[in-house]
């Protein structure tokens, strides 16, 4: 069993998902098998109501009734997204596969190092 986090992006002005956002979703949920628990991260930025977690898991549930679904809802930043969540994951010993964009890789892994080189995390993307 893992734990699949998938960091947020920012939601559009009227609250819905971005396309990006979506397409890490479903990503995430090719990787899901039985057993497996989603962590979304991702808080409030600008005028919506709801935050990027809140969102995402509401998007899961759709895709995959009655799965476990662990929320990060402080995050405005990427940082923040690793940050917050690394603290959630320590209460967890599982394997780690973090999703999010291609373009997001080069900034991701180098704040992984700034936590710990050898943090083991497995990064996917589309």
């Amino acid at each position: 069993m893992k734990i699949i986090l998938i960091l947020g992006y920012k939601l559009l002005s009227s609250g819905k998902m971005s396309n990006i956002l979506k397409r890490r979703l479903d990503v995430a949920i090719k990787y899901y098998k039985s057993g497996d628990i989603f962590l979304v991260s991702g808080g409030k930025n600008g005028k919506v109501y709801h935050t990027e977690a809140y969102e995402m898991k509401k998007y899961l549930l759709e895709n995959i009734p009655n799965v476990k679904i662990l929320s990060e809802v402080q995050s405005k930043t990427t940082y923040e997204n690793i940050q917050y969540s690394k603290n959630i994951l320590n209460n967890y010993k599982k394997k780690v596969v973090l999703v999010s964009s291609r373009n997001h890789l080069k900034k991701i892994k180098k704040i992984l190092n700034s936590f710990n080189p050898n943090i083991g995390w497995t990064l996917v993307y589309k």
